[in-house]
């Protein structure tokens, strides 16, 4: 053998050595840092994870793993949006798990994309705390979003009406014997749009910053039981019901609870339903009035307890970069079937 390959043949195992002792290193470091920080106990869990405890960790991750494999990469849109309500969703799948540079295990990429989601730390930086390429990170985050969306999504669904009525907390029953759901919208900052005709269809004259609306039901319990896609800041809470599918969910006899914004007592009674909103506030009321607004305020407080639960994760409490709009949906989507795996919000 020619001392030429001989040099070769040692090079590429040097090489192969190397690359194998990273990538031992590499998993000490993340493993350590997962093992003693993340999970280092039930605190350490809700403080990086938003989820409770460890135990409801594991749990999940464990009702996840056998579809975890079959998961396909999913690359996002290169541009900011098509559109609004619906922003673009279109993105390059393959199915190989064999990026080049990817060194961490599948739990260690479920746990880096609950960090992202609950403390808003940007790709760049968890990139660099795991110890992979931005590309890879961004690629994950991605994957994962898709992916969690698709198998929590049961988890957000509209009950029947017996068993909502069977399951109405005693506070609500003697105000409100027939309620079904309290709605409300919740705007999300985000950042500036580049594209002019988005800048203006996202723009909220409400939090005079450029955001994104959803509409939010919920169930007597507290439960989410109905979530809309995502819209411009611009679109008001009317026109964001009436392009839902929220109409064809009601029932007769229902009674939904809503702000003084949803103006959409007519569209329920052709539904024989009715609506209940707070009297207008400029005007002097009677103390009848007074007292049916309290009454409605304590009621819809519930509404607004859960969309806090849901902006426990950072992501949605701070401002949104823009490169996150493609997966936005997918992202209401996740937190809102994290707040149906808590305890009932309002006790029976």
């Amino acid at each position: 053998m020619k001392k030429t390959d001989q040099i070769r043949k040692l090079k590429e195992k040097l090489s192969k050595l190397r690359t194998q002792t990273k990538f031992r290193h590499h998993s000490q470091r993340s493993v350590f840092f997962i093992s003693n920080v993340v999970l280092k106990s039930d605190v350490s869990v809700r403080l990086y994870t938003g989820i409770q405890t460890r135990a409801r960790l594991n749990a999940l991750y464990r009702y996840l793993l056998p579809k975890v494999g079959k998961m396909r990469d999913w690359y996002g849109s290169k541009k900011e949006a098509s559109a609004c309500p619906q922003f673009s969703q279109k993105g390059k799948k393959t199915n190989s798990r064999g990026r080049p540079d990817l060194r961490l295990t599948l739990k260690q990429e479920f746990i880096f994309v609950l960090m992202k989601l609950r403390m808003a730390l940007t790709i760049t930086f968890l990139a660099s705390l795991f110890l992979i390429s931005t590309g890879t990170a961004s690629s994950i985050f991605n994957t994962w979003i898709k992916f969690l969306s698709t198998e929590l999504r049961p988890l957000i669904f509209w009950p029947d009406k017996e068993q909502v009525l069977k399951c109405i907390p005693g506070s609500l029953k003697s105000k409100y014997p027939n309620l079904r759901c309290t709605v409300d919208c919740s705007e999300i900052l985000i950042g500036r749009p580049r594209n002019l005709e988005l800048q203006a269809l996202t723009w909220s004259e409400y939090k005079h910053h450029n955001t994104v609306k959803f509409l939010i039901a919920i169930a007597p319990n507290g439960m989410v039981s109905f979530l809309s896609k995502a819209w411009g800041g611009r679109a008001s809470d009317v026109l964001i019901t009436k392009e839902s599918v929220f109409y064809n969910l009601i029932d007769p006899c229902d009674t939904i609870l809503a702000d003084k914004g949803f103006t959409i007592k007519e569209e329920l009674l052709l539904r024989k339903a009715f609506l209940e909103i707070p009297p207008p506030s400029k005007m002097l009321l009677k103390p009848k009035k007074k007292k049916k607004k309290k009454k409605i305020a304590n009621a819809r407080i519930h509404v607004e307890r859960a969309i806090g639960r849901m902006k426990w994760f950072r992501i949605l409490k701070d401002t949104l970069p823009i490169t996150v709009l493609p997966v936005i949906d997918d992202i209401i989507v996740v937190f809102a079937a994290l707040v149906n795996l808590l305890p009932p919000l309002v006790p029976s």
